[in-house]
């Protein structure tokens, strides 16, 4: 199933994350509306296409830790 990967930096002293990235992976699947591997001609005026539409749940990924508190977090 296609779904995104999500980057953060996360603040060592208040734990927070803070998106830096995003990134959409592609599942090469036929049957998922998302993906460059879908037929454009799947369904027809009469059956529409019933593929996937959806995203998975999103990949998670600290790339860094900073130290301090996040910008939200008041200093």
């Amino acid at each position: 199933m296609c779904h995104r990967q999500l980057r953060f930096v996360k603040s060592t002293e208040c734990g927070h994350l803070t998106r830096t990235s995003e990134t959409n992976v592609d599942c090469g699947s036929l049957q998922c509306f998302l993906s460059v591997a879908h037929p454009s001609n799947c369904g027809s005026p009469m059956i529409p296409c019933s593929c996937r539409r959806y995203y998975g749940q999103p990949e998670r990924i600290v790339t860094q830790q900073v130290p301090g508190k996040c910008r939200q977090c008041p200093q």
